[in-house]
């Protein structure tokens, strides 16, 4: 279920647990951060496209609300699609037959409605104070509406990862080829030598260390089709932890929105203000493609190839203020098809939700060992030879 982060936690007040999922995490949506840092892009962004006359009122409730929000050290972002599965799955299967996207079956329409993804977002001071070569820390969790099934941390110069295996075969109806291999190995983990520790950990759902680069060796390990996904999964987590792609996306999110961005006030009620942030699509993904040019032979892999899709068409976002501090946007994503009041087509919101402060600080979680893909391969080898208890 969804959990608002509670604001000024201590550590103390939330220790880490080994092997126990963390109360901030316990919300989220498909996982795809590009897609959610690009909104938390287009908010801070936003913030900064409201200096042109005649929109200095709004432009500056706005701008405070964000500046409220990183007056924090750490902020929290949830994420998740608004629609049912029978919405998703006939959107999708739309957006397939026109040649838009994969097929999508109707166990993934049903995870995407389900699906909830928190994201943290921490660092030494408040967060509108980092500079040039500072980073951000981060964090994040997915669930289908009850615990975590996977988690990351990315704390510095280390990446943490953790993952319930059982249970993530389960909600993907057993359809992931290397999620159902690493639920097989995990109800036999704890025969596992002391040798392989570190794989026995992320068997069983407990962090651990490991070099994301590493991805692609760990799905070959449990028999997965690992192909391009893994590659541009390691690629993402490297943008992650380089402060210079991080302030160099931002930068370029915030020129393109304060060359675009139109603001106009949309209402309040029950204590919310509501502002719509207007966007001509192609124009500002064509400034973001150019902008984001020179990041793609560094991570290779990624592509910004997505951002040609955008219609040629302006699309809308509404922002939420809440007690002076931004709280929210929501996208219709039918809106970035030109779908959108096509026939029976249905809006598809999707929806990010701000909090300041966060159940547990971002930072290592205590005992997490460190994994190479040698030990996992040892485990797969350990399982299939049916190696006694030791």
């Amino acid at each position: 279920m969804s959990r608002t982060p509670r604001t000024a936690p201590t550590p103390a007040e939330h220790p880490e647990h080994p092997g126990r999922t963390p109360h901030a995490f316990r919300t989220g949506h498909n996982g795809r951060i590009r897609l959610a840092a690009a909104g938390c892009a287009l908010l801070i962004a936003a913030s900064a496209a409201c200096q042109t006359p005649g929109r200095a009122d709004t432009g500056t409730r706005v701008r405070q609300a964000v500046e409220r929000l990183g007056e924090w050290e750490t902020v929290s972002a949830t994420v998740r699609v608004e629609a049912s599965a029978d919405e998703i799955h006939a959107f999708l299967r739309r957006e397939h037959e026109r040649g838009a996207g994969p097929a999508v079956s109707r166990t993934d329409a049903l995870l995407l409605s389900r699906m909830e993804t928190a994201f943290v977002f921490g660092s030494d001071g408040p967060l509108k104070d980092l500079g040039d070569k500072d980073r951000l820390d981060t964090a994040a969790a997915v669930n289908f509406g009850n615990r975590d099934v996977a988690a990351y941390k990315s704390v510095g110069a280390d990446f943490y990862v953790r993952a319930d295996w059982t249970r993530l075969a389960h909600e993907t109806n057993r359809s992931r080829e290397t999620v159902v291999r690493a639920a097989e190995l995990a109800r036999s983990a704890d025969s596992l030598p002391p040798s392989l520790a570190a794989a026995r950990d992320l068997l069983e759902g407990r962090w651990v260390q490991m070099d994301p680069e590493e991805f692609d060796h760990f799905a070959r390990a449990v028999g997965g089709k690992y192909g391009e996904r893994a590659q541009r999964l390691a690629n993402s987590v490297d943008i992650l932890q380089s402060a210079r792609a991080q302030h160099h996306v931002i930068g370029a999110v915030r020129r393109a929105l304060e060359d675009h961005a139109v603001l106009r006030e949309a209402g309040r009620a029950d204590g919310t203000e509501r502002v719509r942030v207007t966007l001509p699509a192609r124009e500002v993904a064509d400034g973001l493609a150019s902008a984001l040019a020179p990041l793609e032979e560094r991570f290779d892999g990624i592509g910004f190839s997505w951002l040609e899709r955008a219609p040629d068409r302006r699309v809308t976002a509404e922002l939420a203020l809440r007690g002076g501090v931004l709280s929210g946007m929501t996208v219709d994503l039918a809106r970035f098809t030109g779908q959108t009041g096509a026939g029976d087509v249905e809006e598809i919101p999707l929806t990010v939700s701000f909090a300041p402060g966060s159940a547990v600080p971002v930072k290592a979680p205590r005992g997490a060992r460190w994994l190479d893909p040698q030990d996992v391969m040892a485990a797969v080898l350990y399982e299939e030879l049916g190696s006694p208890r030791p």
